[in-house]
């Protein structure tokens, strides 16, 4: 095994570690005596050491997160972060918008196409039932099979009024109606 502890590899990559008195900060020394089979004995590091490599290996982890999502720190994630949801809400509003729009030229083609506004909502189901992408040259061809939609051109008829202009009462003498009401004959 390495005795470099800046090895750059996981954990299992470097010798592990064997800290006595981790406590009071003392130094160990590494043992170079031979067991009976003839191995040596596991490198030992200091506390000092041990910290510093777990630093080293947490500052890449942090290092490869970071890069990750493209990044340099904490700070760029958070900013990622807030673009991430700004982006969001103009998706929704761009959404609305569309949605807006299309309803708008829907309309648009009722409009031009002398369409009954009571029909609106059965022609969108209509499309939509059907599978058809709305636009103003497929509401022309459905018009051939449904000319119900159109509007109804009604027949408006003349309504003559009835009042005293309707019914003129002949004239009669003036002289001929006072010889009647008040028996007086005037010349």
């Amino acid at each position: 095994m390495g005795e470099n502890p800046e090895n750059g590899g996981n954990i299992a990559e470097t010798p592990s570690a064997t800290v006595e008195n981790l406590g009071n900060g003392a130094e160990t020394t590494p043992e170079s005596t031979n067991n009976p089979t003839g191995e040596t004995a596991e490198k030992m590091y200091s506390r000092l050491q041990v910290e510093q490599l777990m630093k080293r290996r947490v500052e890449r982890s942090h290092n490869s997160f970071f890069k990750r999502y493209g990044v340099q720190d904490l700070k760029g994630l958070d900013d990622l972060f807030e673009q991430t949801k700004k982006f969001n809400q103009m998706q929704d509003e761009y959404g609305a918008i569309k949605l807006k729009n299309t309803e708008l030229a829907q309309e648009n083609a009722f409009l031009k196409n002398n369409i009954d506004p009571e029909r609106y909502n059965d022609i969108k189901v209509y499309f939509k039932g059907s599978g058809i992408d709305f636009s103003e040259d497929e509401l022309k061809n459905a018009l051939v099979n449904h000319p119900e939609w159109l509007k109804q051109n009604v027949q408006h008829t003349t309504i003559k009024s009835l009042g005293s202009e309707a019914h003129i009462a002949p004239k009669q003498d003036e002289s001929a109606l006072a010889s009647k009401i008040f028996g007086v004959k005037l010349n």
